[in-house]
């Protein structure tokens, strides 16, 4: 076959090659004082949105598909032999999706964005069976959302708008299998799964599933831990096809290079506009997301709104500490607060099973998190002893010395209802005749 389809996956693999291309550092934002509150922190949390910098996790993730691809793709043109006897006799296999799961906004979506980005571009190939030039694809992409079942799925696939009500699952499956030898298809990429359980369990998204995963080329579907619980909740055969490939993204280690360079790059990104000790910054926001950078940066958006409020155009810590707190992140405070106490207790059960890993995860990947939640709960603890423990004059020196801190620390005190004043004789008798009033004069009816 032609040196240039086997060595189109050549260099894909390569992590800095990897980091290098999948990278996305956007510009400082510019002149937010100029704006409206609202409409500055609207534009600071877009230009965050596009921030990525890959992981640990997302290189070795990026890399594990891409030379699944590249081993696929060098298998159907081995020959061309194989490759016409693929197109015209497609082979009748299924294989074991890879199921990539993490919690909601941890970054599953990049990745998946990045993996696209390192795949092969399309390709020119010519061949005496076919008419013209053929192009070639290294992978086919999907969202689940919205999609009826398995044939609707296929039907996207291969017939472009034209007649399906003539095609059964069976003829769009073999026409899709056909497809993706002839093209080259060495990835398929299953995106948005989760959302198209709701109110039917896990009947239609593992019909969808087994569907795609039974085209041939290896599979790469995305979940949240919710749908990774109910699909737990199937038969055997389901689960040892759907589940036997996972691979779970979990949020950067507190204190590791990760989470402080993604911490650092919003502090570039927003161009002076968040100043605070890096340091305090890396644990304050750990704190208050569990390291999800969609809660992070919607954190930071508050936290802008709130120092606008105060009359001043950069954040600081207390700004962070106040957007916690506030009623617009009152849903997202609840969902940390149990992430942070699910870290401590290692508990297995509970009602948020979209908060829970529905795999064992190996002790060393949660010591991090539990040293983290345990030594912040410590300190939390000194410091609401060391403050109940001031007298008036002390305290009122500490307020003195860090007005805002103490401020930020204090828990909002909910002011006490007035008692209720005690009720004379006078006024139970008048309240006596005013029921008596309200239940009419109608005299009693007579009994039969």
């Amino acid at each position: 076959m032609n040196e240039r389809i086997l060595a189109r996956f050549d260099g894909c693999s390569d992590i800095e090659q990897i980091r290098e291309r999948v990278t996305v550092s956007p510009a400082p934002v510019q002149a937010l004082g100029s704006l409206d509150a609202l409409m500055g922190a609207e534009v600071l949390a877009d230009a965050l949105r596009q921030i990525y910098l890959p992981n640990e996790f997302s290189l070795e993730f990026i890399k594990e598909m891409v030379a699944r691809a590249s081993l696929y793709s060098r298998k159907l043109f081995e020959s061309q032999t194989a490759y016409l006897s693929r197109v015209y006799n497609p082979p009748d296999v299924e294989v074991a999706p890879v199921c990539l799961t993490g919690l909601a906004g941890i970054g599953k979506s990049q990745t998946i964005t990045a993996l696209r980005k390192v795949l092969p571009p399309p390709l020119g190939f010519t061949c005496d069976h076919f008419e013209g030039t053929l192009q070639l694809v290294s992978y086919w992409y999907a969202s689940a959302r919205g999609k009826a079942g398995g044939r609707q799925l296929l039907a996207d696939f291969v017939l472009d708008g034209q007649q399906r009500s003539s095609y059964n699952s069976a003829k769009l499956l073999i026409e899709c299998r056909r497809r993706v030898n002839r093209d080259g298809v060495s990835m398929l990429i299953l995106e948005e799964t989760q959302h198209i359980n709701t109110g039917q369990g896990a009947s239609k998204v593992t019909d969808i599933l087994l569907t795609m995963a039974a085209i041939g080329p290896p599979m790469i579907y995305v979940s949240n831990y919710s749908l990774v619980h109910k699909l737990l909740g199937r038969n055997s055969e389901d689960k040892q096809r759907l589940l036997s490939e996972p691979r779970i993204m979990l949020p950067d280690a507190p204190d590791g290079l990760d989470w402080r360079t993604y911490v650092a790059e919003c502090v570039r990104v927003s161009a002076g506009h968040i100043q605070a000790p890096l340091d305090d910054l890396v644990n304050e926001i750990y704190r208050s997301t569990f390291g999800i950078k969609r809660l992070v940066v919607q954190l930071i958006k508050l936290a802008y709104i709130e120092a606008r409020s105060s009359g001043r155009l950069c954040i600081d810590i207390n700004d962070i500490t106040r957007a916690y707190r506030s009623p617009a992140y009152a849903t997202n405070q609840k969902d940390v607060e149990e992430l942070h106490l699910q870290a401590l207790q290692n508990r297995t059960t509970g009602s948020r099973m979209d908060l829970r890993c529905p795999f064992e995860l190996p002790s060393d990947l949660r010591s991090k998190v539990v040293k983290f939640a345990r030594t912040d709960r410590v300190n939390r603890v000194i410091n609401k002893v060391f403050h109940s423990s001031l007298n008036e004059s002390e305290r009122s020196a500490m307020e003195h010395i860090e007005p805002e801190a103490s401020k930020a620390t204090r828990s909002p005190k909910v002011p006490r209802r007035p008692r209720v004043p005690q009720a004379s004789e006078t006024d139970l008798a008048n309240a006596f005749e005013q029921v008596l009033e309200s239940m009419g004069t109608a005299k009693p009816k007579k009994p039969r």
